[in-house]
């Protein structure tokens, strides 16, 4: 009952909306030629748009679950360090990942460790109670059925800053939306620079 539940779920506009929109919000952040890591790749969808529609040479994908069908090459890897040396990437994407991670500090750092410079990172934020609600429903609704670890590590805009500010990490730019009208989740994308620490 419950996994058919799942299943509607996942059929339903609101659910088809993020593959149809989500693409277009990434692609204008990807360099001519850069290198990616896709960090939690999934089933390598995601990667595949990069790769089709946008401008990467090529993409890399990770992810600590194997999906029995992927569109790219997944390495698994085991949620907290990536098996890659310093600097490996142009570009290193976390797409609705932190929020599944029961530590999100540690993975992003791992991911600035690993770029070059840069990090673009989809995930969400809230408000209100009420907002926290809706994001834990729709994640729960959307990846239970996968496996998908559901700590619901959802932050505030003012936790993200914290946090970036933590790492060293600058935000070039910063875009808050929504996937459709019926879409209540807030979404947000954050394109990260490592900030030069100079020492004197």
């Amino acid at each position: 009952m419950m996994s058919a539940l799942l299943r509607y779920w996942n059929s339903l506009e609101i659910s088809q909306a993020r593959q149809r929109c989500l693409p277009q919000q990434l692609v204008p952040h990807i360099q001519p030629g850069s290198t990616v890591l896709d960090v939690g790749a999934g089933d390598g969808k995601m990667a595949l748009h990069m790769l089709q529609d946008g401008r990467a040479a090529s993409v890399t994908g990770v992810d600590v679950i194997a999906y029995p069908k992927t569109h790219i090459p997944i390495t698994l890897f085991d949620g907290h360090h990536l098996p890659y040396p310093d600097a490996s990437f142009d570009l290193v994407t976390l797409v609705d990942v932190l929020h599944h991670s029961p530590t999100p500090q540690a993975l992003l750092a791992e991911a600035a460790r690993v770029s070059r410079g840069r990090i673009l990172v989809k995930d969400h934020y809230w408000i209100t109670r009420l907002d926290h609600w809706i994001l834990q429903l729709s994640d729960y609704l959307g990846n239970k059925a996968n496996n998908v670890a559901l700590p619901y590590t959802f932050l505030r805009m003012d936790q993200w800053s914290t946090l970036f500010s933590t790492l060293s990490l600058t935000p070039l730019s910063t875009h808050q939306f929504h996937y459709s009208r019926q879409d209540k989740s807030k979404q947000v994308i954050f394109l990260l620079e490592k900030t030069e620490v100079t020492s004197g």
